[in-house]
């Protein structure tokens, strides 16, 4: 049964304040139906604010017992730690590290800063970066976009779902499908495969209450299938 993996776009597609939206996407209690994880992606900010944004998010995760992730700044995830699940890492993040050959050495010394049960992920687009993600000791990785999608300024290709497919046969660590997702898609890539589904747009509604009942909805679909 693949799970939900709930993105939080700053800033909010449907004008919620952040702490709103976050209700709505974990609800209010750890036993009921909801993400496995949410990240925090706020493309346009710097470490400062994204720090700021942790503080505000990160109480509304923690009471619905869900991890939260923040995608892109390792430095902002490791100034809270006791309110950060993890972080999220894009191709260029790692290549920010350094070489190539030295990636294993700096995310395991990334995860024991951030402690024994520090959550790291990483995006990948293509067949070629998930076989090289086999070396890396992550959680997880993403694969795509599925679909396309409108949450990137410059996407990578489409890559489908015999992609996706692909890419869960050969990977070695849980793959997170990402792009372009709804509810028929997320079945869809559970279906080829991915253990937990990244979802953006189809979670945006004007009120906590109608993201809740698109999450709920979401988790059903996933659970049912």
């Amino acid at each position: 049964m693949a799970a939900l993996y709930a993105i939080l776009d700053w800033p909010h597609a449907g004008g919620l304040d952040l702490v709103a939206a976050a209700e709505g996407l974990v609800g209010e209690r750890p036993d009921g139906p909801g993400p496995r994880y949410l990240q925090l992606r706020c493309k346009g900010a710097d470490t400062c604010t994204r720090i700021s944004m942790i503080g505000q998010v990160a109480p509304v995760c923690i009471a619905a017992g869900v991890p939260l992730i923040v995608n892109d700044d390792v430095e902002a995830a490791l100034a809270r730690p006791s309110l950060v699940g993890g972080v999220h890492l894009g191709q260029q993040d790692l290549r920010d590290l350094g070489p190539q050959e030295t990636w294993p050495e700096r995310l395991a010394a990334l995860r024991a800063r951030g402690g024994g049960n520090f959550i790291i992920g990483v995006s990948t687009h293509d067949l070629e970066q998930v076989r090289a993600s086999a070396a890396l000791a992550v959680d997880y990785i993403g694969f795509g976009p599925v679909q396309a999608t409108r949450s990137k300024a410059q996407p990578d290709p489409v890559v489908g779902f015999d992609g996706l497919a692909s890419a869960c046969a050969v990977a070695r660590h849980p793959v997170v499908a990402i792009g372009g997702l709804d509810a028929a898609g997320a079945v869809r890539a559970a279906g080829a495969g991915a253990a937990m589904v990244a979802v953006i747009g189809a979670l945006v509604a004007e009120s906590p209450a109608g993201i809740r009942e698109r999450v709920v909805g979401l988790v059903r679909a996933l659970a049912a299938y």
